[in-house]
């Protein structure tokens, strides 16, 4: 695991409009320049080692995409052309398995082939290509110096003559980001900021071994000789190599002329347990994973509430990228659909979707909405074919209908007070519409 402690420093390349958008300044642990293949390689590379290696990782990683990817549907006029497609494609493991190396990598590259097949691209080996203003000219894939395929072009006319296989277009490329900041073209692994936390990490597991051993096997102090007998420094030499290899369980046999004697298992030891949780935490942090979600004791229901309701915002936000990059990229950019089609990502918990469900019933009761608009807002698997209203008849509620086809609220939401207001009211005086009370009886004057 030593390549986490390679950190290099350099001048990352962003993106932007029309405006230049590389920029200089060095960072500690930042790549040389994005476009030097083997330097982002290496750092994807050591990504994948942790994923593989570091068993809190790989749970931030798959806990992630397990939450972003849920179920789906399509609204628009293509809808139906869409669902068929995503079922012949097998969409689900593709958004599943994007999320995934999307997450690790902070980039997931896939090749569109046909209208049939989307095929997915290791990261590791994909480069991007641009001009100095932003604009994307050219993929390709290099793998350990070999200059395999290349869409577009690099921009020199001499590097494009290196790639064995050549594709004129690059719209047959879907790459998505995640996290980009400001216009870099490529985005950012959820592990980037976690590379010197894992690093501590693995240096502490790698020497708890020794810290274990000299935990359980104490210090021997021996003494050789007496004022009578003096030691020589052969017999001092021996008995300082027979301790040397002396374990926890070993036995060993002296003359009257040796003492052994054991020292304090505090004057050597140390509490491990408040540094490692500490370097943990830092990785739970970074990975923005409730502690609850990965086996870790949380401090209360309260807590482990807020710290869900705030993961699920999260969610919603990788969402967010998968969903925008498809319809980008895919649904417009492959001619599947139009810009009127969109994908619609299903509640990640229940609770969300008993919520929403709730709400809806609760218009429909008040009259706010009619059944068949919130048959229409619930998810496809939800909907049913209803019957069109009666205009006549329909009316929701007991409701009346007022002008221009209308409906009037019912009686128990409109602000005029039905029982005040009657005419019929038995508090109000028949003539000279002054109130009185039943009780009060007219004395004639006599």
């Amino acid at each position: 695991m030593g390549r986490f402690r390679e950190f290099f420093r350099g001048k990352p390349i962003n993106e932007g409009g029309v405006a230049i958008v590389k920029t200089g300044g060095n960072g500690i642990f930042g790549l040389a320049e994005e476009d030097k293949t083997q330097q982002r390689s290496a750092l994807l590379s050591i990504y994948k080692q942790a994923y593989d290696q570091v068993p809190l990782v790989t749970a931030i990683i798959d806990v992630q995409a397990d939450q972003t990817v849920q179920e789906f549907f399509f609204e628009g006029k293509n809808k139906k052309k869409l669902t068929e497609w995503g079922d012949k494609v097998n969409l689900m493991q593709f958004f599943h398995r994007t999320a995934k190396i999307m997450l690790l990598y902070g980039d997931s590259f896939s090749e569109a082939v046909g209208n049939d097949e989307l095929k997915m691209l290791d990261p590791i080996w994909m480069v991007v290509y641009r001009k100095n203003t932003g604009e994307i000219t050219g993929y390709a894939q290099i793998m350990n110096d070999k200059h395999l395929v290349l869409w577009g072009t690099t921009g020199d006319e001499q590097t494009d003559l290196k790639f064995k296989k050549k594709i004129r277009s690059i719209d047959s490329i879907i790459h998505f980001k995640h996290n980009v900041l400001n216009s870099e073209k490529y985005g950012r692994s959820v592990i980037h900021s976690l590379i010197q936390p894992i690093n501590i990490k693995l240096d502490m597991e790698n020497n708890l071994r020794k810290i274990i051993f000299k935990y359980v096997a104490p210090l021997i102090w021996a003494k050789v000789g007496n004022d009578q007998f003096p030691a020589n420094t052969d017999i001092v030499d021996t008995i300082s190599s027979t301790l040397r290899d002396l374990s926890a369980e070993s036995e060993i046999t002296t003359s009257h002329l040796v003492e052994l004697g054991v020292l304090a298992f505090n004057a050597k030891g140390m509490d491990i347990k408040t540094p490692l949780e500490h370097v943990e935490q830092q990785i739970i942090t970074g990975g923005q994973v409730p502690p609850v979600l990965l086996g870790r004791q949380s401090s209360g229901k309260a807590d482990a509430e807020v710290q869900l309701r705030a993961f699920g915002r999260h969610i919603k936000a990788n969402q967010r990228e998968l969903k925008n990059e498809f319809e980008d990229q895919i649904i417009v950019g492959q001619g599947i659909g139009s810009e009127e089609d969109k994908l619609v990502w299903t509640q990640a918990e229940e609770r969300e979707r008993e919520i929403e469900i709730d709400i809806l019933r609760g218009l429909v009761t008040d009259g706010i909405l009619t059944p068949q608009k919130a048959n229409d807002l619930l998810p496809p698997k939800f909907n049913e074919k209803l019957p069109e209203p009666d205009p006549m008849m329909g009316l929701l509620n007991g409701q009346e209908q007022g002008e221009g086809g209308v409906q009037k609220p019912r009686a128990n939401q409109m602000k005029a007070d039905k029982v005040k207001d009657n005419p019929n009211d038995p508090t109000m005086k028949k003539k000279g519409g002054r109130r009185r009370n039943k009780t009060d009886k007219e004395i004639p004057v006599k």
